[in-house]
């Protein structure tokens, strides 16, 4: 193991056991302050970035602007329904297929399970930054499907009236 990859492991594992103390400690309320504490990252993070109300080109945008901050994130429109926009309720939705994940990585080195306090910050943190992106809308991010390889998620906005 180089030098690198040792210190991402002890990183990776800080954070699995941060996260599982939050959660031990705050319960299920450590879920709504990681989405909030994400969500402000997010927004600050693509701050430059280009903005559009095209959710597709939305995704290749965040998703340049992290790279560019130095946060790789392999994250990309679900293949099976690429261009697929669903209305409901006055919310329209896009699956994302998540995979190359630093919280999953982070959670596998721990031992710790998904769904809990770090998948929430990064979905604070992609929505934050999604709402920066897309100035019009609301953004939520739903777990569909967490598994080892990726992760299948629900792109969710409204648009403000």
């Amino acid at each position: 193991m180089t030098d690198d990859h040792a210190a991402i492991h002890q990183v990776s594992y800080f954070l699995g056991a941060l996260a599982h103390a939050c959660e031990n400690n705050l319960g299920r309320s450590s879920l709504s302050l990681s989405v909030l504490a994400g969500k402000k990252f997010g927004k600050e993070a693509v701050q430059a970035a280009e903005q559009t109300s095209d959710p597709f080109k939305a995704v290749d945008i965040l998703r340049n602007a992290l790279t560019a901050r130095g946060i790789f994130w392999d994250f990309a429109p679900f293949e099976g329904d690429r261009g697929v926009i669903i209305e409901e309720d006055g919310k329209k939705k896009i699956r994302l297929a998540f995979h190359t994940c630093m919280v999953r990585n982070a959670l596998f080195c721990y031992a710790h399970e998904q769904k809990q306090s770090l998948c929430y910050m990064a979905h604070g943190v992609f929505a934050g930054a999604m709402e920066r992106v897309m100035p019009n809308a609301t953004v939520h991010l739903e777990i569909l499907h967490a598994g080892p390889n990726a992760c299948l998620k629900e792109l969710i906005w409204e648009e403000a009236k």
